[in-house]
């Protein structure tokens, strides 16, 4: 039997440090991108981070929104395609601070999968989202490393 994980440090104290990623399936054609937003903007629903993948027929939208349970019901209600995955949102306070995390996570043996900036700012500082292969270790690493990981309701 392993020892439990201890309490994660986030912002506001939550056991669960993560925030959720959506990923919308586009046909990758002029004014797609243009057309979703416009319906996210119809809709009143903030995106807190955006990330978009093409290949010749699709393009993946990696999207973060800063009401994740009013995200999902949109885009249900619109028949937008959709998955959702957890990812890491780990505060830069330091100019170093990428690569810290990153050998930390390194010395975990832990692989970052993707990663890319949010369009938000905590405490004057960039938020940087990871998906990375065990997030409850990562997230345990991370911490004891001094980074400070938002949770879906810091974004």
């Amino acid at each position: 039997m392993s020892a439990p994980i201890p309490t994660r440090q986030t912002e506001r104290g939550h056991e669960e440090p993560f925030v959720v990623q959506f990923s919308v399936f586009l046909p990758n054609r002029v004014g797609q991108l243009n057309e979703l937003l416009g319906v996210l903007n119809e809709e009143e629903l903030e995106v807190a981070g955006i990330s978009v993948v093409d290949s010749t027929d699709w393009a993946v939208v990696r999207m973060v929104f800063t009401e994740p349970g009013k995200a999902r019901a949109v885009l249900k209600r619109h028949g937008i395609a959709f998955t959702e995955t957890a990812l890491l949102a780990i505060v830069l306070e330091a100019a170093d601070s990428l690569r810290q995390a990153c050998k930390a996570l390194v010395a975990a043996e832990l692989n970052v999968q993707f990663a890319y900036p949010l369009l938000i700012r905590r405490a004057g500082h960039p938020v940087l989202a990871f998906h990375v292969d065990d997030h409850v270790l990562a997230s345990h690493v991370l911490t004891k490393h001094g980074f400070t990981l938002l949770d879906y309701e810091d974004v």
